[in-house]
């Protein structure tokens, strides 16, 4: 009689809990990163995130904002340090969510479970996915608190998902023929961009940003897949993230991230968006009611968020700005404006950090 297979026993711990010990995890990776560095600089970038020395010691209650901080601040002395934090990356650097990953039976599946992780834990951006001519499609798309911040999230995202490719498809296999697309001119560490994506083609001054792969590479197996702990993983990964999006949450966020992608015009109309995202007009209503909004409410919320950041880093008229996002007058744009946020466009615009 053949003896039963021992799996190894796996701590379930709670999903913020995970986030936490990733975080800590991160922190050391960009702490290596800047060893060359005064200490200070890091101990700086720590101070900005108003962590704790308990919490640094005992490694909870660490967020992912937490390290967004930190990384933001040595962005601005460094400007390649993403480049070179990701460089160093391991998945198992994402503890529990790391090990499905790498026991994921296709690349595409392990992108998938990343993408949830991303989902619950970061406010900066989104993703969006599409299949165009046979490629895999990844593009960020930035929540309106963080508009302006093309050039870090283009970097954090489509970095971030290369550098998970190649773990996941391993040394050995043919790179060739993906591509890395920016949508902003070829900043001064341009280098770092080639050298982290290479042989992946970079094109800067794009459409969009976006990074696409051929869609045959989602097929691929992951070269470290352990078929049976694929199953006990996967359902840890489910305790740690929740049986995923409920649909109305999930619609949502679709119709933000469908608004937002058309900054500069005519909004969409009801009708418009839930053809957009191919459901009846009832049915997206019905979807955004549970989500405990409305259609209306969410393009007030996407078009306040724009105007904020248009006032606030652009020098757009007040009544380019109306016209921008969609209103016939100034008028009606100023008094929403005031309703939403407390104060006039024009008391935004004579703020002393708007820029002069």
């Amino acid at each position: 009689m053949k003896s039963p297979i021992h799996q190894p026993q796996i701590e379930i711990q709670s999903r913020h809990q995970e986030e936490s010990q990733i975080v800590v995890k991160w922190l050391a990776r960009l702490h290596e990163c800047l060893a060359d560095q005064p200490p200070r600089v890091f101990a700086t970038a720590i101070e900005r995130t108003r962590l704790s020395r308990e919490q640094l010691r005992s490694g909870e209650g660490l967020t992912q904002e937490h390290f967004d901080i930190a990384l933001d601040f040595v962005r601005r002395q460094f400007p390649d340090i993403t480049f070179r934090f990701m460089s160093k990356l391991e998945l198992l650097d994402l503890g529990m969510m790391g090990y499905a990953v790498l026991s994921c039976p296709t690349v595409g599946k392990g992108m998938a479970l990343m993408a949830r992780y991303l989902e619950l834990t970061s406010d900066r951006y989104t993703e969006e996915y599409a299949v165009e001519d046979n490629f895999h499609v990844i593009r960020p798309s930035p929540t309106w608190r963080h508009l302006g911040e093309d050039e870090s999230i283009a970097e954090d995202c489509l970095g971030g998902n290369w550098q998970a490719i190649r773990l996941m498809m391993g040394p050995d296999a043919d790179y060739h023929g993906a591509s890395a697309h920016f949508a902003y001119p070829p900043p001064g560490h341009r280098g770092a961009y080639e050298t982290f994506f290479a042989p992946c083609a970079v094109y800067f001054n794009t459409e969009r940003s976006e990074l696409k792969i051929p869609s045959a590479w989602t097929k691929r197996p992951v070269t470290s897949a352990n078929v049976l702990m694929s199953d006990v993983t996967a359902a840890v990964c489910e305790r740690l993230l929740g049986p995923g999006r409920s649909t109305s949450v999930d619609t949502a966020r679709s119709v933000r991230r469908l608004l937002l992608s058309r900054p500069g015009k005519r909004m969409l109309r009801l009708e418009e968006a839930a053809e957009a995202l191919r459901m009846s007009t009832a049915q997206l209503r019905k979807r955004l009611y549970r989500a405990g909004t409305s259609y209306k409410n969410i393009v007030l919320e996407v078009r306040m968020g724009l105007a904020r950041h248009y006032l606030e880093s652009t020098h757009l008229s007040i009544q380019e700005i109306a016209y921008l996002l969609d209103y016939a007058q100034p008028g009606p744009f100023s008094r929403a404006f005031k309703k939403y946020f407390g104060s006039s466009p024009s008391e935004i615009r004579k703020a002393p950090d708007h820029p002069a």
